[in-house]
């Protein structure tokens, strides 16, 4: 009998997705420990922000502040992506009323710090982040100004690419 690893030990069976799933989408297995003992399966070209990054059109902190900023609108209530899950179920119509405006509050400093930015490169970074769509090349320069920004906003001007291999 061959010897088990920990990481066979620790995830023998890694759900991967459906063959459909793989089939449309790039699903890789990546470390979620500092050893590599513990993997997870994670789809990573589901959004126009995942696919310019696997493209190496966007840096990875501009990558990290675009996540950091759609992770700001979901919470905030700004897009019907996913609900809110540490929203407050009951209470009285004071508390809904603090809950929303701090919701709110949650994205006006990134919308702030996306604002110091020219209007094109505002617009631009609403589309591919918040919208999920492509957008043409001319638009590059526009998109590297919003993300930019936000990178300023957001503290991600010190991650590190992933996909390096000289670490």
């Amino acid at each position: 009998m061959a010897a088990t690893s920990r990481s066979e030990f620790f995830t023998p069976n890694l759900e991967r997705g459906t063959p459909e799933l793989r089939n449309h989408h790039r699903v890789e297995l990546e470390s979620i420990d500092l050893r590599g003992l513990m993997q997870r399966a994670r789809v990573t070209d589901q959004c126009e922000l995942d696919r310019l990054f696997l493209a190496r059109t966007i840096s990875a902190p501009q990558h990290s502040a675009g996540e950091c900023f759609l992770d700001v609108l979901v919470k905030s209530g700004g897009t019907p992506r996913s609900s809110d899950p540490d929203a407050v179920s009951m209470g009285t119509f004071r508390d809904a009323e603090g809950s929303i405006s701090s919701r709110i509050m949650i994205a006006s400093g990134a919308h702030q710090a996306l604002r110091r930015a020219s209007h094109q490169a505002q617009k631009t970074t609403i589309i591919v982040v918040l919208e999920n769509k492509k957008i043409k090349s001319a638009l590059f320069n526009a998109l590297y100004e919003g993300l930019d920004s936000l990178v300023g906003f957001f503290g991600t001007s010190g991650v590190r690419d992933p996909r390096r291999r000289d670490r």
